[in-house]
């Protein structure tokens, strides 16, 4: 029996692959947070993304993530209210996301 040895650039494009495919969970939890107003969480999945987009050098998403995770450190959230500004900031993030994921076919 043998088994298949890859190449360091096999297993990072199917190590980037994985992290790509989890992306479009984390955007369905990230909005369905947002219509919970669970604004905790909302940072945390952000702060996991900042991180995330940075370390497999997806720096324009990286960015959205930090402009929203900076607005939301901002912000006294509440769950009684959307905050406009929060909700936009969200918005736009999400917007980014969804585009990121449209380039990339295989990502649904």
């Amino acid at each position: 029996m043998s088994s298949k040895v890859f190449s360091k650039g096999e297993i990072q494009q199917r190590v980037q692959q994985g992290y790509i495919d989890r992306l479009a969970l984390r955007l369905r939890k990230m909005r369905k947070l947002l219509i919970d107003r669970d604004w905790e969480s909302l940072k945390l999945e952000t702060h996991h993304l900042v991180e995330s987009a940075e370390n497999f050098g997806f720096d324009e998403l990286a960015q959205e993530a930090k402009r929203t995770q900076s607005l939301l450190a901002l912000k006294a959230l509440s769950r009684s209210r959307i905050d406009p500004e929060a909700k936009v900031a969200l918005e736009n993030l999400f917007k980014v996301l969804d585009q990121f994921l449209a380039q990339r076919p295989d990502s649904h």
